[in-house]
Parts: C-alpha cells; structure tokens; sequence
C-alpha cells in the first residue's frame, strides 16, 4: 500500500473482530487516497515553490502525523482485509488484490491532483496547495466530506 512504512507501526485490535464489509473498503480507500493526495501535491509543487527535497517527506510524515486515528484504522482494517482475502483465496490472489487496491488508491489521487493542477497557474496553485498543507486543509476534519465514511472505519476498529 502506498504508506505501507508509516502504517506498520500502527495499532492492532486486539481481541476485536474487525467485520469486513463494502463501507469499510471504501473508507479504507478514501483514507489511502487523502494521504496519497497530500503527498503527491507536495511532490508536484515542491520545485514550484523552491522547496528542498525533503519538503514531501516533511508534508506526509506531517500529514500522518495530523491524521494518525484514520491512518491506524486503515491499518489495522486492511491487516484484517488481506488476511481475509488470503485466508479465502490464498497468497497469490492476496498478492493480485494488493496490487489492485495500491493502483486504485494511485488512479484516484492521480486523477483528483491533475483535476486541480489543471484549474490555474502552477505557481500560483502551488502557493495554495502549500498554505492547505500547512492549514491542514487536507486533513480528514469534520469538515472533510467523507469524514463520517472515515470515522466509520475508525469506531469498526477500535478496540
């Protein structure tokens, strides 16, 4: 998964069944592609914006950071999800829906970052892009649109 080196250091349920369902999926991908958004914007602007190198590590370790509750019930729900599916189908196939997820999670915020790169002037775009990293602009708050679809995921996989 694309924060697969921030996530394994996240919490697991114990003792809690994590029930895998359609809802949970979803929110495990709007969380996924949020991170992969914020990263991928910082990326982009970075040498709009004279930033170092390091200015994207900086931005998702920051973002992780902000965001810490969703992407530890992305964690442990996709622990739970690919140990479901490998359970069921085997580790071939577990593979195969790694790949699947990880390149939906990179066709979603690919297309939304390109959505909005193409709305304006780079430098311009860029200097908001930064102002909404540093605002936490991208933060999944209350008034994220799909905050409740990733609260969801957090309240299934709290312990």
């Amino acid at each position: 998964f694309v924060a697969s080196t921030a996530l394994a250091q996240a919490p697991s349920a114990p003792g809690k069944k994590i029930q895998i369902n359609a809802a949970s999926t979803e929110a495990l991908s709007i969380i996924g592609t949020q991170y992969f958004i914020a990263g991928t914007l910082a990326k982009t602007c970075v040498a709009t914006l004279g930033k170092p190198e390091l200015y994207t590590k900086e931005v998702q370790n920051q973002w992780i950071k902000n965001n810490q509750k969703f992407m530890d019930a992305l964690t442990i729900y996709q622990g739970a999800l690919f140990e479901s599916i490998e359970a069921k189908f085997g580790k071939e196939k577990l593979e195969i829906e790694k790949v699947r997820v990880r390149q939906i999670t990179i066709n979603q915020g690919t297309a939304m970052v390109d959505q909005f790169m193409a709305r304006g002037e780079k430098s311009i775009l860029c200097v908001k892009v930064d102002q909404g990293l540093t605002s936490g602009y991208f933060d999944i708050t209350p008034k994220f649109p799909l905050y409740p679809e990733a609260m969801a995921l957090v309240q299934a996989t709290m312990p």
